[in-house]
């Protein structure tokens, strides 16, 4: 209990330097013991998933799309259906415009109803490309034609952006090595405040090794917290946990070596 004290005391040497390094040690090994959670997150956090697919279906007049509308919003997956038709037959008309007065479309061929359906984005690619199928079933082949499942413009930007670019490539173990990083720079932010306590108590209170014992136990009792919720969750590796204990043991062996008075900044 000593020495468990001694590591919340050497903390509030300097509340920041000692707060950072507390946040980064409990982020560190929330990492390592729950990584497939990470692993879990990261993939929702990809564009294709933060965005709603989407397809547009054009039905001629044959079919009633009031009817279709009511069965396709009954399918899993299914978000939102909206009608179009004046939209893109607007569009259809600036086109013919364009194209200049020898072009003409039989008037029949522009009676048609367009739905743009869109899909939720947790949905898998063999799903989405189920539910399109299922809307084709249910007007017809004949009478309807689908487009492929399409994301907006946006995703595209998205995944451009040097974060996506980061997280496709490097997955959770850039994320680990990130918060890995960020730990031991506190760490040596606050490897004075340990060394400078630990040298009084050694000296007026006949202790050995008081940093080393007080890092290792708030450390070890730090890492056990989250050893025993990744147990709970079922997220635990022994390889990621193995990982953890290697890093954070490196550098606690600086805390072993003879140690001389220095002042905390």
């Amino acid at each position: 209990m000593f020495y468990l004290t001694e590591f919340f005391k050497s903390l509030g040497e300097s509340l920041i330097r000692g707060f950072f390094f507390f946040l980064f040690t409990c982020l560190l090994a929330f990492g390592f013991t729950h990584r497939a959670w990470i692993t879990d997150t990261l993939s929702k956090l990809t564009p294709d998933k933060m965005v709603n697919p989407y397809f547009v279906a054009v039905v001629d007049s044959s079919v009633t799309s009031t009817k279709v509308k009511a069965i396709v919003a009954k399918l899993p997956g299914v978000l939102s259906i909206t009608e179009e038709t004046k939209k893109n037959k607007s569009k259809l008309n600036v086109l013919l415009s364009q194209l200049g007065e020898g072009y003409s479309i039989d008037s029949e061929l522009l009676n048609f109803k367009s739905l743009k359906i869109v899909l939720k984005p947790t949905l898998s690619p063999e799903s989405l490309q189920f539910v399109r199928d299922q809307v084709v079933r249910i007007a017809g082949r004949e009478q309807i034609t689908a487009t492929d499942v399409k994301y907006p413009e946006v995703t595209n930007v998205m995944k451009a952006h040097p974060f996506y670019v980061f997280i496709e490539k490097a997955g959770d173990w850039g994320v680990l090595g990130i918060l890995a990083l960020c730990w031991v720079i506190s760490f040596w932010l606050c490897y004075d405040i340990f060394r400078s306590r630990g040298y009084i108590i050694e000296k007026f209170q006949r202790r050995k090794l008081v940093a080393a014992k007080s890092l290792a136990t708030g450390l070890a009792g730090v890492i056990g917290l989250f050893v025993a919720m990744g147990i709970l969750n079922g997220t635990l590796r022994i390889l990621d946990l193995m990982a953890l204990v290697m890093i954070v043991s490196v550098f606690w062996t600086f805390s072993m070596q003879f140690w001389k008075w220095k002042p905390t900044i």
